[in-house]
C-alpha cells in the first residue's frame, strides 16, 4: 500500500475520500459499518491530492497522509489505499474521481461514503448530479443527529437529484481531524481516537507541532 498500485476490485466497492490529516478512528468506524451494513466487498480510502476546499500549504504533505492511511488499515484486509487523487495533477473533485472509477470498472457498483453533515450543502458540491449518477450515497449518522433528522436530509437531496441514498447506522463519527491536530500539538489526551501506528508515525515525524 502507498506505492500507487491499484487495489483489487470486486462488485461492491466503498469509497471513502478525505484529506485524512490525520486519519482517525472515526474514519475507520464509518468504513467498517458501511462494509458490514451494505455487504461491500471492500472499501478504498482515497486521500485528497489537490483539495478544492482547503489550503494545501496548511496540509500535511500528501505522501505522509497516504502513509498514515496505509498504517491505519494495513491489518484490515477489506480496506485498501488508493493514491489516484494524489497521483493526479488535477483538483480532487469527487465527481471526477467517481467518473474515472466508473469508466475503469463499469461493472462495479460504487458506494460513496460521506458524513451526514455533508448533506446540508451537498447541492453546493461540484456536479452533485454526476456524483448521484455514478454512486450510491451512504451517509454516516453523527452521534448528535437522530435518524429522523437524517432521513429528512436524505429526502431533501432526493428531491433535488435522482439519488440513491442510505444512512449508515451506529457509526461513531464524532471525531475531527482538526481537534486531533490541536490535541496532539498541546499534548492533550487523544486516547482511542487515533490508530496506534498512526499516533507513533505522528510523533516519529514531529507532525502537528509534536
Amino acid at each position: 500500500m502507498g506505492d500507487g498500485k491499484e487495489p483489487f476490485v470486486k462488485k461492491k466497492l466503498g469509497i471513502l475520500g478525505g484529506s485524512f490529516d490525520p486519519i482517525h478512528q472515526g474514519h475507520l468506524n464509518i468504513a467498517q459499518r458501511a462494509y458490514e451494513q451494505f455487504g461491500l466487498d471492500g472499501v478504498w480510502f482515497i486521500p485528497a491530492g489537490h483539495s478544492p476546499n482547503k489550503n494545501e500549504k496548511e496540509m500535511t504533505p500528501a505522501d505522509m497522509r497516504a502513509e498514515m492511511v496505509a498504517l491505519a488499515i494495513q491489518d484490515i484486509p477489506h480496506f485498501s489505499l488508493s493514491t489516484m487523487e494524489i497521483d493526479s495533477p488535477e483538483v480532487s473533485y469527487t465527481y471526477l474521481t467517481l467518473t474515472r472509477l466508473k469508466e475503469r470498472y463499469p461493472d462495479v457498483t460504487l458506494y460513496f461514503i460521506m458524513g451526514a453533515d455533508s448533506l446540508d450543502y451537498f447541492e453546493q458540491w461540484y456536479h452533485p448530479e454526476i456524483i448521484c449518477q455514478k454512486a450510491v450515497l451512504l451517509t454516516a449518522v453523527r452521534d448528535d443527529l437522530d435518524m429522523a433528522a437524517v432521513r429528512q436530509k436524505i429526502a431533501h437531496v432526493k428531491r433535488l437529484f435522482p439519488a440513491e441514498i442510505y444512512p449508515i447506522a451506529s457509526a461513531k463519527t464524532d471525531i475531527s481531524s482538526s481537534f486531533l491536530r490541536e490535541a496532539v500539538s498541546k499534548s492533550m489526551a487523544a486516547e482511542g481516537m487515533l490508530p496506534k501506528k498512526v499516533e507513533e508515525y505522528i510523533r516519529m515525524h514531529h507532525l502537528y507541532g509534536t
